[in-house]
């Protein structure tokens, strides 16, 4: 990695095949693991496509249909965000290479972005993370070009690019609000006149359809995240810091502490401004609520993009731990069960609620539609995700119970007007350890019985019988009120 870095012009060469390396890396990754909840979910999305979502802003839906009609598997699924992490990797290295007007900072930042772990992780599963990453990357490309050169086609490429980010996740606000503030540094003034208006103009129009989306649902995506996703609790100071090191294991400690120092003395507006802002908001927000680490994958974009001016060849050690971390994350999804083995074969227990349940979905699902299928029931769980999953691997119908705020969207996908008679409650631990659903289930059914217990290799489901449903019977099992 240090050879890859030194002056030598075959440096770019072998930097992109690395990107290129990884990225096929990814393929593989993409194909080997089944998909996890929320991953099915997102797919859901892509089987209703809509301007927007209770839970996020659909370019997660359209970024999984764009590929998800060759095939119903996992790599189909993913397949889109694979491809984000190349364009991600690109844009990032194109930006740099504008900022330091060498390629290799170019080749350097590329390589920041494609090794550091989260973006393995980011790149590899369906999330609104790819997208995001590849609009927040093109962004910085086209702002650094319209800053740079000052013509048209450039705040309109950007105008395009801070739309697509708009559409993929709400911090990307952070991103367009830091690029009007580059633009009023004294030295940047003249893009004003040059087209930046223009691209706010584009950005806002893109925006619109989400923004008349929620108009008319009670502007849902809004409510949840800001109000629902993340309830505040008390305040705790040690946080900020638990949350500083956790960065240093999803980012590797080379990156995340060459990171931290570019931005502390960033040398451009642009990084400073679409960095610096959000990242002290997330350190904020820490201290009385959980803030999660995949939020920092825009701002670390931005500053990858500023980190390549610095010498390559005194910041080519940050890779090295980033490489290594990186290709353990490879290896357990390339080979997950030979991982579960020599785990095994140590000594180390393995919770039931692990990563390996996955490889249980396919086979529960093929077990589930049996039985909902002998008896002509419906089949409910109170997870999103899980009752996405019996859909994606069995085509069972998502019915989403329970008071969980999140997967809202599920909500709508099945109702009381389908009347049904019978259904069976799939469940991740016995019904005997909940008594609030014990009372729901008493409420909503004629006659409430125990299910077969199904087991696998790696964890043990249980299962309900509710016979003799009510008209409200669905309304009941999510906690709603007569009114509602």
């Amino acid at each position: 990695m240090l050879t890859m870095l030194s002056s030598r012009p075959r440096v770019v060469v072998l930097a992109w095949s690395t990107v290129i390396a990884v990225t096929a890396l990814r393929l593989a990754f993409a194909a080997s693991l089944p998909l996890t909840g929320d991953e099915a979910y997102y797919w859901e999305w892509s089987c209703r496509l809509a301007a927007g979502y209770a839970d996020h802003p659909p370019a997660v839906a359209f970024a999984i249909a764009a590929f998800a009609w060759i095939a119903r598997t996992p790599f189909a699924v993913r397949l889109a965000f694979v491809l984000c992490g190349l364009g991600t990797a690109l844009a990032t290295g194109g930006a740099a290479t504008i900022f330091a007007r060498d390629r290799r900072a170019g080749a350097f930042a590329a390589l920041a972005v494609t090794l550091a772990p989260m973006m393995i992780v980011a790149f590899g599963i369906a999330s609104p993370d790819g997208p995001y990453a590849l609009a927040w990357a093109c962004s910085m490309y086209f702002a650094a070009l319209a800053f740079d050169r000052s013509q048209r086609r450039w705040f309109a490429l950007l105008g395009i690019a801070l739309g697509a980010a708009l559409m993929a996740r709400f911090f990307s606000w952070a991103l367009l609000l830091g690029i009007v503030a580059a633009a009023a540094v004294p030295a940047n003034r003249r893009v004003w006149r040059a087209g930046l208006p223009v691209a706010i103009v584009i950005a806002l129009a893109i925006y619109a359809p989400f923004l008349i989306w929620n108009a008319h649902h009670d502007w849902i995506s809004f409510t949840f995240a800001f109000l629902q996703r993340h309830p505040s609790d008390e305040v705790q100071f040690a946080r900020p810091l638990t949350l500083y090191l956790l960065g240093l294991l999803a980012f590797s400690p080379g990156l995340w502490v060459a990171a931290t120092i570019a931005a502390v003395r960033p040398r451009y507006a642009l990084v400073a401004w679409t960095a610096l802002p959000l990242c002290a908001l997330f350190f904020v927000l820490a201290l009385h609520e959980r803030v999660e680490i995949y939020w920092f994958i825009g701002p670390f974009i931005s500053i990858c993009a500023g980190l390549g001016v610095a010498s390559r060849t005194r910041l080519a050690w940050t890779l090295i731990p980033a490489a290594v971390l990186s290709a353990l994350i490879f290896a357990a999804g390339i080979a997950p069960r030979e991982l579960y083995a020599a785990v095994s074969h140590a000594g180390v227990h393995l919770s039931d609620a692990g990563p390996f349940e996955m490889f249980t979905y396919r086979p529960l699902s093929r077990d589930v539609r049996s039985i909902a299928r002998k008896h002509d029931a419906v089949v409910m769980t109170d997870g999103y995700g899980f009752s996405s999953l019996l859909d994606f691997y069995g085509g069972l119908d998502p019915v989403v119970i329970g008071y969980d705020a999140q997967g809202e969207e599920a909500r709508g996908w099945f109702t009381d007007s389908r009347h049904p008679s019978r259904a069976l409650f799939v469940d991740k631990v016995p019904l005997s350890t909940r008594p609030d659903f014990q009372k729901q289930l008493a409420l909503a059914c004629g006659q409430v019985s125990p299910g077969p217990v199904l087991s696998y290799a790696y964890r043990r489901y249980y299962t309900t019988w509710c016979a003799g449903m009510n008209r409200r019977a669905i309304a009941t099992l999510r906690w709603q009120t007569a009114k509602s």
